[in-house]
């Protein structure tokens, strides 16, 4: 299938890269915009849907019903993501082409966090994290798309390397006002919409976009206009499609440990039920500290040299060799320095893959819709890891060592795959 809006006549020229430098203060509001989003799309799937739904049904019956609620999360962020994308290219007014997307989103992740906190029921939380599903994958979407809108080539590394220490910050917040608010509260997704919702309406009010109401105007779309939203060719555009697997294979990986872990210190480790989840947290911080530091490092010497590619592979292989040192270790020791160590590697690779990735945009015109497809390959790692893992475990004879050499191998091919890509150093 091709991509008929990158190649449509009706369309302008995509416009040429941003040359201006961007200061500190943009990336500052943009990387909180980016943590804002963040915030309240991560914290309902890592603890407060969880705490909720274990007050609603027998706790033989939560997992279950709380995987089905992530899972149909998940999927609708997959299929919403690049839709939004597409929106936000050919949207035409005086705000511009993402600001009008981001505002929206805010209100709706407003409105879902209201919902999942004061519609009773598992309808309730169905719906309210539907809303809060969409409405993040609008203001993901184009926040995405300004990496390449405003961000000059030389910067997009570093910049990109501050947009994913807003991932970084979304989990640590966002278990900290869980673990603040008491059991229950309302206010487990109250907070992190309404705070989520100020950073995002803060970007739209301090950087401005120029309008877009002159823009070429949109050409009628066909079925195959609307179902390539969610495709681009990799036989027409193969940097993009191997920058794509790259990131899909080396999120699955990372999916497969932080899924597994507190399965693997009470299997593997023989860790006291009771005491994974202060072990967990110790390691979280952990692998939180060595993402920050060489997210940053990595970014900006990306920048300096010029270079993508290698960054992207070392990066891979770096969290191959954390992923084989879990699967080793004997003891709490040895578990800390492998998460430190994949921290190393997680935070290299994503400051600069998403950057290798906005370098080889089919049209950056369409900057939205192939970044937001180009995102699914973090999304769905996070729903496959789950149907996959199970499988890998009862081959490995329910080993999860054996689960984290698979996972080490998955990351290994997805650094590979990154030598495919020709047109970016």
């Amino acid at each position: 299938m091709t991509r008929t809006p990158h190649d449509s006549p009706a369309l302008a020229p995509a416009p040429p890269a941003p040359a201006e430098r961007v200061g500190p203060g943009f990336v500052l509001v943009y990387a909180l915009a980016s943590f804002g989003a963040l915030l309240v799309l991560l914290t309902p799937s890592l603890e407060s849907l969880a705490l909720r739904i274990d007050t609603m049904v027998p706790a033989d019956e939560a997992p279950r019903i709380l995987g089905a609620v992530l899972t149909t999360g998940l999927l609708l962020q997959v299929v919403a993501l690049p839709l939004a994308g597409r929106a936000s290219d050919r949207t035409r007014s005086r705000l511009g082409r993402r600001r009008p997307w981001i505002a929206a989103g805010a209100a709706g992740l407003i409105a879902g966090g209201c919902v999942m906190a004061f519609v009773p029921g598992l309808a309730g939380l169905i719906a309210g994290y539907a809303i809060v599903s969409i409405a993040g994958s609008a203001c993901v979407a184009s926040l995405l798309a300004v990496l390449s809108d405003r961000v000059p080539v030389a910067q997009r590394a570093s910049v990109s390397a501050f947009i994913g220490l807003g991932t970084v910050l979304a989990l640590v917040v966002g278990s900290v006002i869980v673990a603040a608010l008491p059991h229950d509260s309302d206010g487990m997704f109250l907070v992190p919409a309404l705070v989520g919702a100020f950073f995002l309406v803060l970007f739209t009010v301090l950087v401005k976009e120029r309008s877009s109401r002159d823009d070429a105007p949109i050409p009628a779309q066909s079925l195959r206009d609307v179902l390539s939203t969610f495709w681009v060719d990799p036989r027409r555009h193969p940097d993009f499609g191997w920058a794509y697997l790259s990131r899909f294979l080396l999120q699955l990986a990372y999916a497969f440990l932080t899924t597994y872990q507190a399965y693997y210190l009470i299997s593997h480790l023989g860790i006291a039920a009771d005491a994974v989840a202060g072990h967990v947290l110790t390691g979280t911080l952990l692998l939180a500290g060595a993402t920050v530091v060489s997210s940053v490092v990595a970014g900006r010497l990306s920048d300096v040299l010029g270079r993508r590619k290698v960054f992207v592979i070392t990066a891979a292989f770096i969290t191959a060799g954390a992923l084989l040192l879990i699967a080793g270790a004997g003891d709490l020791t040895l578990f800390f320095v492998g998460l430190v160590t994949g921290g190393i590697g997680y935070g290299g690779y994503t400051a600069v893959d998403l950057a290798l990735a906005t370098d080889v945009l089919p049209n950056p015109d369409d900057a939205a819709n192939d970044l937001a497809i180009f995102n699914t390959a973090s999304t769905l790692p996070q729903a496959l890891a789950p149907a996959v893992a199970p499988v890998i475990l009862a081959i490995a004879a329910q080993s999860y060592p054996g689960l984290y050499i698979v996972a080490a191998a998955v990351a290994v091919v997805g650094g590979f795959v990154v030598f495919r890509v020709r047109s970016v150093r």
